[in-house]
């Protein structure tokens, strides 16, 4: 049985079990294939490579060409199919805990958020959270830049058909209020960590990433009308903080975002920062 594997290697199971009863060898296909398998002959591209090391220098047949061009073939799809699948998987894993982790920073802040309570949540061992993120730190700076994406993409959206200066600066803060107060756990996590303290080595790194973001509403207030003397650095923070604090006060029901916003940007800066008809200032 294992010389016909070798000899004629372009024979399936079915077709190996019929010439072994010609031969007088009573053996059923399933009984041919688990043999083979025993011996590492299970696949075609396994007995043509013994069928190689047993005929140095033959030449493979027409038929053994074809068989052997469908299974490299087939092996390639299998082990690519395999791997996307794999691919999939780590990749839901890794949304998993990133969502996880965000419900946990969000809830508790950075400090009190441990990884083996993260990796419960996220319904993972505690030592394959490491497979993904090597720290705290690196988790927490995955899920912080996740959110400023987020956070850019909505201010993309809110202000791509708003041409006025004060209409832009208003959509900007309903946007923002709106991600702060109803946006998913890894975009308030983002929203509520801007102005907040951090450990010395991950304050830094977190920086570079609020930076652009914060960029923004800097070119938003530079574009308003302004009277001179106004300082457009300390208005663009107690902008930002009192963004920001409306986390802590907020409560379903009451204001919407975009009335807030209104408000904020119409009552408290326009009238009372003094819009002038000169146009906007450097």
């Amino acid at each position: 049985m294992l010389e016909l594997a070798r000899r004629r290697p372009d024979l399936g199971q079915f077709r190996a079990a019929a010439e072994l009863r010609r031969q007088g060898i009573a053996v059923s296909p399933s009984g041919v294939r688990a043999i083979w398998k025993r011996h590492g002959l299970a696949t075609v591209l396994q007995r043509l490579s013994a069928h190689a090391k047993a005929n140095p220098g033959a030449e493979l047949s027409e038929t053994q060409r074809a068989r052997l061009q469908r299974a490299r073939l087939s092996h390639r799809l299998l082990a690519g199919a395999g791997a996307e699948t794999e691919d999939k998987r780590s990749a839901g894993r890794r949304a998993q805990v990133l969502v996880a982790a965000a419900r946990e920073f969000s809830a508790k802040g950075y400090e009190a958020s441990s990884l083996r309570e993260i990796a419960a949540a996220a319904g993972v061992l505690a030592g394959s959270l490491y497979h993904h993120f090597r720290s705290k730190d690196e988790l927490f700076l995955t899920v912080h830049s996740q959110g400023i994406q987020q956070l850019h993409a909505a201010l993309d959206q809110a202000l791509a058909e708003v041409s006025d200066p004060w209409r832009r600066l208003e959509a900007a803060c309903a946007t923002h209020l709106e991600q702060l107060v109803n946006g998913n756990d890894i975009a308030v996590v983002t929203a509520t960590s801007l102005f907040r303290t951090m450990p010395a080595s991950l304050q830094r790194r977190l920086n570079r990433q609020r930076d652009d973001y914060e960029r923004r509403f800097r070119e938003l207030i530079a574009a308003l009308p302004l009277r001179r003397g106004i300082n457009r650095s300390l208005l663009r923070l107690l902008l930002l903080g009192a963004l920001n604090w409306t986390r802590v006060w907020y409560r379903p029901g009451g204001l919407a975002p975009a009335e807030i916003a209104r408000l904020w940007v119409g009552q408290l800066l326009r009238e009372r920062a003094g819009a002038s008809r000169s146009g906007p200032r450097p």
